[in-house]
Parts: structure tokens; sequence; C-alpha cells
């Protein structure tokens, strides 16, 4: 008889972990507290516009990637168009200057060189360090044969450990120091990663599926249930159950105790350690880690449906406001857009799709979450204010918009569980950088992890690889050869 896997959570890592579950024999489930599968991979529907949370781009677009062999194993993209961009992002400042940080390389040399001669020198040291990271693809698991290379691209990252405000500080020129800054700021994220994503833009390794999130999930979902997977929606867990330091089934909300030989936890991290286990099984390491890392800042996100067509904008823009916005003890100085207008999927014929991504403090908003009105009233004047900056850029937009959507930490929290509202787990700062976590945890058997709490970093590819990894693990405690195919 085959042995049981209960999964909880039905986001990237818990349907990968299914899916290779089930190609090595075992019997799954997954444990889904929401009324679909995705998790933070998700999308919803505001009168004719569809807003995406999630996907910008990902990882392993090109047939050659190591990536795109296992995206096509759990069944994500075979079938899928990709849109390829030609630029990472676009900065403008107050006076109108203007920088295009291009995927290619060369071209960006070029535009640089334009704005800052005297900058040549940092210009072509970043420029020649993009083409190093070009040259070697971010394994996806070890082996001898690949050790050079694993070396080579951890180096780079570890060259490039400080953020992007330490990097973008070497140039002379302030114009080209404030603008390159804009475009790729990421707080206190290692400035290897905007570099490295230049990188695979580059190669059209990092392409956009046209649908976005949800046909994404939809796939990956079904390929999952092909193989005979179930799926439990609306299963919120309160417990996991342990027997002898063992891991033996979980408790959902309403009391049922579901028994199991393998408990996989794809869900939020603290929840699963200090919630759900108790704080029982986690050591000196693993408690520093949710003492003293950063988290990917939670969001105030967001979305418009707008009456026009902006298909002749840029898809990514990072510009300054004449007037700060407040939210709780932050002023917002400058706004991102994320604009869909390539593609077509997701907004109604000459009308199109603007996304917003605000940093801001979880704290503000859990000392919002008692009083609804005060919270409302928050979300609205921040959509407004938002707009109002907006029309900056794009005059008379306010009136043309049919559809607005402003999801804060709290719906982050609500949706998904994530601690604090983090999008993404641990910021891949130069701390986390030197940090490898276990798929398991210290002193209790037949229980692993998987997804961005055990990847700093975060992103599609970490529940990609944690989920695939988890699972060749348990293979190897059942003396099963891992195997990849159905």
């Amino acid at each position: 008889m085959s042995k049981s896997v209960a999964i909880i959570g039905g986001g990237i890592a818990g349907l990968t972990s299914g899916i290779y579950a089930r190609m090595n024999g075992f019997e799954t489930d997954i444990y889904e507290m929401q009324s679909k599968a995705g998790g933070l991979c998700t999308a919803w529907k505001r009168k004719g516009f569809t807003f995406d949370g999630c996907v910008h781009w990902l990882t392993g677009t090109t047939p050659s990637s190591s990536y795109y062999k296992l995206w096509d194993e759990i069944g994500a993209i075979r079938g899928k168009e990709f849109y390829n961009y030609e630029y990472y992002g676009q900065a403008r400042d107050a006076e109108g200057n203007r920088f295009f940080a291009y995927a290619d390389p060369d071209k960006l040399r070029e535009h640089m060189l334009s704005i800052a001669p005297e900058d040549k020198k940092q210009i072509d040291r970043i420029v020649r360090d993009i083409k190093v990271f070009m040259k070697y693809e971010m394994p996806v698991e070890f082996s001898f044969s690949k050790t050079y290379p694993t070396l080579r691209i951890l180096l780079m990252f570890y060259k490039y450990r400080n953020p992007i405000a330490d990097l973008a500080s070497k140039f002379k020129n302030p114009v080209l120091r404030n603008l390159f800054q804009m475009v790729f700021d990421w707080g206190p994220m290692c400035s290897a990663f905007p570099l490295w994503s230049l990188a695979l833009m580059a190669q059209g390794n990092a392409g956009y599926p046209i649908g976005g999130s949800l046909p994404l999930i939809e796939s990956i979902e079904q390929k999952y249930r092909d193989l005979g997977g179930r799926i439990h929606f609306h299963s919120k867990i309160t417990r996991i159950i342990t027997e002898n330091d063992t891991a033996t089934g979980i408790e959902l909300e309403d009391g049922s105790i579901i028994k199991s030989d393998f408990i996989i936890s794809a869900a939020d991290g603290y929840s699963t350690i200090f919630n759900w286990l108790d704080g029982n099984y986690t050591g000196k390491k693993i408690t520093r880690a949710y003492q003293s890392l950063k988290l990917f800042p939670p969001l105030v996100y967001i979305s418009l449906g707008v009456d026009g067509n902006y298909s002749q904008e840029p898809h990514s823009i990072t510009f300054p406001l004449k007037t700060p916005i407040r939210i709780g003890p932050d002023e917002i100085k400058h706004l991102f857009v994320k604009n869909y207008s390539f593609d077509p999927t997701l907004a109604p014929a000459g009308k199109s799709v603007l996304t917003l991504m605000i940093h801001t403090k979880y704290e503000y908003w859990e000392g919002l979450k008692d009083n609804k009105e005060l919270y409302l009233s928050e979300k609205d004047r921040i959509g407004e204010e938002v707009v109002k900056g907006l029309s900056q850029l794009y005059p008379g937009i306010r009136d043309k918009i049919e559809a607005m959507d402003v999801a804060t930490p709290l719906t982050f929290v609500r949706y998904t569980g994530n601690y604090k509202g983090s999008y993404e787990g641990w910021m891949l700062d130069k701390k986390a950088l030197t940090i490898q976590f276990p798929l398991t945890l210290p002193g209790l058997k037949n229980f692993y992890m998987a997804g961005h709490w055990v990847a700093p970093g975060g992103g599609l590819p970490s529940g990609l690889i944690t989920g695939r990894n988890v699972i060749r693990k348990i293979c190897k405690s059942e003396k099963k050869k891992f195997v990849t195919k159905e």
C-alpha cells in the first residue's frame, strides 16, 4: 500500500510537492484554506478587468534553461506564450530625465554612457558582470559537474551583496546615480538580484506568461489532478499532530483529524513553526531567523482598470511625486507603476490594467484591523491620493478609471496567512545570502517544509525547487529512486 503525504497549502510549493509525490507513487492530499489554488500566485476580477497579484516574469522561459525543464515537468508552461521585455524598467526624475534599464547589456552600456560619460569605468564594470551572469545559470540541483558554474554565480552574488543604493553611490554623475537607484531599488535586497534579472531578460529567459498568474496556476493544478492528486479547499489548519517527535497528521479548523505518513507544510513559516507546532521544534538558527532576518516588506497593492489604451506607455516606470503620500509613519515620495497593456487578456479591448506596489509597515495596518470603518476609509484615501499622483504621469486618468482595488498587508494575511503580510518571505540581503535553511525541523521526523520561508529571496522558483526537493528527500528516506515522470 502506498504511503500518504498531507500537504498544507495549495500554492506553487504545495502543488509542486504534490505533483512530484504523485510521480513517485505517494497518495497525496493538499489542504488549502481558500476556495482556489495558487496562494500568492493569484489574480482577481473586477468589472471585466483581471488584476494580477503575482507574475511579473518567470525565471526559465527558454527551452535550454534547467528551470524550463522543471516548469515543464509540473505542467506550467507547455503551450504558453511569453512576452519578453526589452527593458527591466524605466525611471524619470523631477527634471524629466529618463533612464531605461535595457536588458541588452550593450544597449544598456550605450544608454548609460549617453547620460554619464564620466562614469565609463563603473558602467563598463557593471555591464561586464551582467555578461558574467549571462554565462552561468543558477543551479536547480547540485552535482560535481556543476561545481564551477555554481561557485561562479555564488561568487557574483557575494560580490554584489550590498544594496542598490551602495552600487548607485559609485556613480559620479548625480542624474545617473539617482535614476539607477530609482529603477532598481528594493531596499536592502542585494544588488546582484536586479543584475541577474537583467541577464535573464537579455537571454529571453525571464518572459511574462500571457494570461498571468491564473492560467499558470490552473495548468499546474490540472497536472496535479491528472496524476490523481486530491485537493481540499476551505480547509484551514489549526494544528500539526505529533507523536513521539514524529509528525503523524493535521487538525483542521472544523475539528477534523487527518492522519498521514508524511506532512509537508508549504504554508506560512511562522504559523507552521510557532503556532501549529507550538514552537517545540526550532533551534537557535530558526529562532534567530524569525527574530532578526529582514522580510520582504508588506505592500499596499493598488490595481486600476482604466478606460484607455496605454500600450504605448512604459510597461514599468518609477517617478517622483510632487506631493508625497503619507501612509502611517512613512512618506511615499515615488510611485512604481506596472502597465499590463502588453497582455490583452487582462482587460477589454481598448482598456488597460495598471498596478502600483507601495512598501508599507505591517504594524500600522495591524493597528487598524479592529476598526473596520477607519480601515476602509484609509484604503479609500490612499487609493485617491495615488491616483492623484498618477495624474502627474497621465493627466486626466482619474475620469477614466472604471475599477479600483486596494489590497493591504491585512489582505495578504487574510488570503495567504503570510507572516506580517510579507509577499515573498525573507529578503535576500547580504545577511540572508549566507543562510541556508533546511527543509526539515530539528527533532521532528516525517515532517518537511517547502516554499519561500526555507528559500531566502522567494519568488515562484523557490516554490518549484523546494517542493521538488522535499519529495526527493522523502524518496531518499524511503530508499526509493526519485523520478520526474508519471
